[in-house]
């Protein structure tokens, strides 16, 4: 699903990283160095989401979203900060935010959440996939769960899994998976696919997934 996403961040790498990052899933960036032009952007613009660092050059990230709630405008959004005090985390949600991320942070779970919080946003029903008895796949959250208690999964093992329940009792080849892993400018070979089918061997059973050989992977249960 794409989302049109402001990212209102000083550092240059920063917004580099988050744009490459959030383009990767066909999202819409776009980056203000500081408040100024963030509202010049957000005016002129209606977003899915705004990240918003706390510690800007010429205010800061809680005004400015305080602005934006006063001014009406209800769109939902993260505050990305190295601001760890509870003080911190408290003026964050009163001026008006929807989650508080602390840097460093994981950008796979910064995607989950960026998830999470649009489908609750919009009132969508989570897209759940069930595997079997005990283990089911929540598609919209990105997470896996196992008797209703979630399991740790990385992205790609997600992914993966995702696509191999997606074409059920039918061969999922090599080349579907490259597709469905990697971008462009990644590097995929089979070594790494298999590092992801044991990921989820060890999860869901070392009979679970079957390799055709030569031709790709099966999901058997």
């Amino acid at each position: 699903m794409v989302y049109k996403v402001l990212v209102l961040e000083d550092n240059e790498l920063l917004l580099e990283t988050y744009e490459d990052f959030l383009s990767q899933y066909g999202c819409e960036v776009i980056l203000a160095k500081n408040i100024e032009i963030a509202y010049e952007i957000c005016f002129e613009n209606r977003f899915d989401i705004y990240l918003i660092d706390v510690k800007l050059p010429t205010s800061n990230g809680f005004e400015f979203l305080r602005s934006l709630r006063d001014s009406g405008d209800k769109t939902p959004a993260i505050f990305i900060t190295s601001f760890t005090d509870k003080q911190s985390l408290l003026e964050g949600f009163k001026s008006g935010a929807d989650d508080y991320i602390k840097k460093p942070f994981d950008l796979d779970e910064l995607w989950f959440r960026i998830e999470a919080i649009i489908s609750r946003d919009r009132g969508y029903n989570d897209r759940v996939m069930v595997i079997n008895d005990e283990y089911s796949l929540n598609v919209d959250r990105k997470n896996l769960t196992c008797n209703g208690n979630e399991v740790l999964i990385n992205l790609k093992d997600f992914e993966l899994l995702h696509l191999l329940l997606t074409n059920r009792t039918q061969v999922v080849t090599k080349e579907m998976i490259e597709e469905k892993l990697w971008c462009t400018n990644d590097n995929s070979n089979s070594g790494s696919i298999r590092v992801y089918v044991n990921n989820l061997k060890k999860i869901l059973g070392k009979d679970s997934i079957s390799n055709i050989r030569g031709i790709g992977y099966r999901l058997e249960i």
